[in-house]
């Protein structure tokens, strides 16, 4: 059990604590702080250092560097707004059975229809493609897929190719023939899709 003098010399201790002034450094100035933000400032007056070291690793520091790919969503210093990369594409190319038409978001799935097959793309700048159409003809089957892959040298928002890498199968009655291969897509950006989101 502690004694009362005991208990009043610490708590007379922590107030002359803090109640005294630090005397800053004269040779070296004192860093000047960013203030906190509204989230870090609520999560320090909640629960503490927990709290605030939760809140100081959801936030993200700003930057004015040119944005990375069209996933860089880095918030931008200075309050100037910026614009958002297109995701409308107009998607030229294919050897076996070209296409030529635009996509209003290549971040979500999408089909292109040559004239004999249509092609499903899983959405994003990698994923996986498969035939969704073939032709109707009685006693042939196709079937294919793959990966592709989008590359945007210059940057999101500008002229970009598509890849794709794979192979499928065409059966005639018990007869089947397996193929693999490649085929190549020019994505140039468009402003808008014709009022499709």
């Amino acid at each position: 059990m502690r004694t009362p003098s005991c208990t009043c010399l610490c708590l007379a201790l922590l107030a002359l604590a803090a109640c005294s002034k630090h005397a800053p450094d004269a040779a070296a100035p004192a860093p000047a702080a960013p203030a906190p933000s509204a989230r870090a400032a609520a999560a320090s007056a909640d629960s503490g250092p927990a709290a605030i070291a939760a809140a100081s690793s959801e936030e993200q520091a700003c930057t004015d560097a040119p944005r990375t790919d069209e996933t860089d969503t880095r918030p931008r210093c200075g309050g100037m707004s910026v614009a958002s990369a297109p995701r409308a594409y107009r998607v030229v190319g294919g050897s076996g059975d070209p296409v030529d038409e635009t996509v209003c978001d290549i971040q979500q799935s999408f089909v292109l229809n040559g004239r004999l097959f249509g092609v499903e793309f899983s959405g994003g700048v990698d994923g996986t493609y498969k035939f969704v159409r073939t032709p109707n003809i009685p006693g042939l089957h196709w079937s294919a897929g793959g990966r592709y892959h989008i590359d945007f040298p210059d940057g999101a928002g500008q002229q970009g190719t598509m890849t794709t890498e794979g192979g499928g199968t065409t059966t005639a009655g018990s007869q089947s023939r397996t193929t693999s291969g490649g085929e190549h897509f020019t994505l140039t950006p468009v402003a808008g899709c014709g009022g499709a989101a």
